[in-house]
């Protein structure tokens, strides 16, 4: 009997024995819109620069893994993303370059500063080249039509991450694969800890708060832990393995 993707997969993730970071498009997105993003702090940049660090030494001390929806959706949102951000950077600019420049008037009456490019800094190529490294980084999983098939009964049931207002069968898709991946990983006794981020906290979360408990039960059934931006996905996978 041939063995099943997900069993190949999970075979070669149980042999390299590392914690392993399951990425959400989101998150890999927000590498991109960081200087432009509030909640991505200074810490997740560092968290983002120090796992890639772990995952592509030699030898590495994580493991990033991607399904197949996960790229695609990456590759699909890439140019509206660098786009949108590098907008966003030009407005800023001017904006702070007209402040400067009111506030030069106000104290000198006469000196006016040069105009600010905060483009020059390098966003949003920098961002783009951090997150292309996170996809090249990973070890993508297949789709699978069981998965499939168990997104649309989430989303039939309205099951989070999909709602009754918001029926996301990519999103239930990308979840499905990483809770049976872990499934199949728990069950041939892998015990380094495995973590799932994303920072769709708005169908993640419930109050935006705490991991909703449809899922947390989820997660809590394939010891999988959850967190919503890098920062808490590195403090995660630090933790001492309960088991």
């Amino acid at each position: 009997m041939t063995a099943s993707p997900y069993e190949v997969f999970a075979s070669q993730i149980v042999k390299a024995d590392l914690p392993i970071l399951l990425v959400d498009t989101c998150s890999i997105l927000d590498i991109i819109r960081a200087p432009v993003r509030d909640r991505f702090h200074i810490r997740d940049i560092a968290a983002v620069y120090t796992l890639i660090g772990r995952a592509v030494k030699a030898p590495s001390t994580v493991s990033f893994v991607i399904t197949k929806q996960v790229d695609r959706e990456f590759r699909q949102n890439l140019k509206a993303v660098v786009d949108n951000t590098r907008s966003e950077i030009s407005k800023a600019s001017h904006e702070f370059s007209s402040i400067l420049e009111r506030m030069q008037a106000l104290s000198s009456n006469t000196s006016i500063p040069n105009p600010v490019d905060l483009s020059s800094l390098g966003h949003p190529r920098i961002g783009q080249q951090l997150a292309q490294r996170v996809i090249q980084s990973s070890l993508i999983l297949d789709d699978d039509n069981d998965d499939i098939v168990r997104a649309y009964h989430r989303v039939a049931n309205a099951k989070p991450p999909a709602t009754k207002a918001k029926q996301s069968v990519k999103d239930c898709h990308i979840i499905e694969s990483y809770l049976r991946i872990a499934d199949s990983l728990r069950s041939r006794g892998f015990s380094q800890n495995i973590v799932f981020i994303t920072s769709n906290t708005k169908d993640y979360q419930q109050s935006h708060s705490h991991l909703h408990p449809e899922l947390r039960s989820e997660f809590d059934s394939v010891r999988v832990e959850y967190a919503p931006n890098w920062s808490a996905a590195r403090h995660e996978l630090d933790r001492p393995s309960t088991e």
